[in-house]
């Protein structure tokens, strides 16, 4: 036989010998099949189990150890520049990616551990929303629609300005609002002054306003249902007089 030949021969019987990296997902999922069963199934199984995990394991231990540790591990595909911004929210900045994300598939978007709000709750109080007056997003558990879950530039890890989310529901707000009961048509500024009650911080709508819950109408921090007593919080002298 010629060498060319048998060359020829040895090329076609290596196109049906298997390659040895083909084995290794099916052996895992041979015993964790389940890890495919959900709604939402994480990308990086996709990629082989040896993206996350090194070594093998017989039984429940010793469990495959990871490629790196968490948040590390995160980071070799999510871009931690847009995930880490200058206000991250706790678990984010402890590292705690598995605190809300399955690793592997959820029956929840975006691999969640648990519905929004429960899975809020299981570290922020719901006592927080048991008043009288919940703003209407807290109240459908729309936490997402104010709060980043990663991190923002604002504080309280909004997703802007408190004063733009409260204008984008309530879009008829003037400067003749804070007196619109007390004085009508005069004016009251409602941003770029001193909050006498926040110190460090401008008036914003917040200052008369909790944005989640509250035992008054309007969400208003007051024990009164005089109007003018919100004003008196801040404008003390007029209680006592000239």
């Amino acid at each position: 036989m010629e060498r060319r030949h048998f060359l020829l021969i040895a090329a076609l019987l290596l196109l049906f010998i298997p390659g040895p990296s083909t084995a290794a997902a099916p052996k895992c999922l041979d015993c964790h099949g389940d890890k495919k069963k959900h709604k939402v199934v994480h990308a990086a199984l996709e990629m082989g189990c040896d993206s996350c995990h090194v070594g093998t394991h017989a039984g429940k231990k010793p469990a495959p150890k990871l490629t790196a540790k968490v948040p590390d591990l995160c980071y070799t595909c999510h871009d931690k520049d847009q995930i880490l911004k200058a206000r991250s929210h706790a678990p984010v900045a402890d590292g705690m990616c598995t605190a809300c994300h399955d690793p592997h598939g959820s029956g929840q978007p975006k691999l969640l551990v648990a519905a929004v709000p429960d899975l809020c709750f299981t570290c922020h109080s719901a006592d927080t929303l048991g008043k009288k007056n919940v703003h209407a997003s807290a109240a459908q558990g729309k936490c997402l629609t104010c709060h980043a879950p990663h991190s923002s530039a604002s504080a309280y890890v909004l997703t802007q300005l408190v004063e733009e989310h409260c204008l984008s529901c309530h879009d008829d707000i003037t400067d003749k609002h804070v007196l619109a009961r007390v004085s009508p048509g005069d004016s009251h500024p409602l941003r770029g002054k001193p909050d006498p009650l926040r110190k460090g911080k401008d008036l914003a709508c917040a200052s008369c306003h909790n944005p989640h819950a509250e035992g008054q109408a309007k969400a208003v921090p007051l024990k009164s249902r005089e109007p003018a007593d919100i004003c008196l919080r801040c404008h003390r002298k007029a209680r006592m007089g000239p």
